[in-house]
């Protein structure tokens, strides 16, 4: 989390310095997971206005300065990170629509963000606090879910979530991630392509 007077000027002023939009673009191309603004709307003028803007700079850099986010050089050494990162890859290589992740703790969820991979993320937790701590990790959307008993009651839970929110396509693919046996943390080990059906129609 990059933080501390990234956009002070606009504490007074309703325009930031392009000194100050730079360095809030340039901590998103250094890796950073958050940015956060402090004076500017706890005492400013216009808080309003400097989180639109903060979150124009952010959408514009990320948008269109992907290829230059710096990426972690991480070597994985635990079957849930490896995991992770063939996902990433095989998402990558497969045209994915998304990457989907369930996770107790987070961690998974944590190691797909570390990869900055351009597949969106989502991730999925019973637990209300782990989908609080993972809004800060970048480029993961997190909804909490029931407790599941089996991989397919997973399966099931995903295509109707993105179905019912018009998120895919009947036919795309995306590549999920998730332990057995259910709900222990620091069990990934599960790798799946699923290729999204029609409603009814046997997985």
């Amino acid at each position: 989390i990059v933080a501390t007077q990234m956009l002070e000027s606009m504490i007074t002023n309703p325009r930031p310095t392009r000194a100050e939009a730079s360095d809030v673009a340039n901590a998103i191309l250094d890796g950073a997971d958050a940015v956060m603004l402090s004076g500017e709307t706890s005492v400013g003028d216009f808080p309003v206005e400097t989180v639109s803007t903060m979150a124009r700079i952010v959408e514009k850099t990320e948008r269109e300065g992907h290829a230059q986010i710096n990426i972690i050089d991480w070597d994985p050494h635990t079957t849930g990170g490896i995991l992770a990162k063939a996902a990433a890859e095989v998402a990558e290589r497969i045209g994915a629509r998304y990457l989907v992740a369930f996770t107790k703790s987070g961690d998974t969820g944590r190691r797909l963000s570390r990869l900055r991979s351009p597949i969106p993320m989502l991730v999925f937790s019973p637990e209300k606090s782990t989908r609080q701590t993972m809004t800060l990790s970048w480029g993961v959307d997190t909804q909490v879910t029931p407790e599941f008993s089996d991989q397919e009651e997973v399966v099931s839970a995903v295509d109707q979530h993105l179905r019912e929110r018009g998120m895919i396509e009947v036919g795309e693919r995306i590549v999920m991630l998730s332990g057995s046996p259910m709900g222990i943390p620091g069990k990934t080990n599960n790798l799946r392509v699923h290729k999204v059906k029609e409603l009814g129609e046997n997985q």
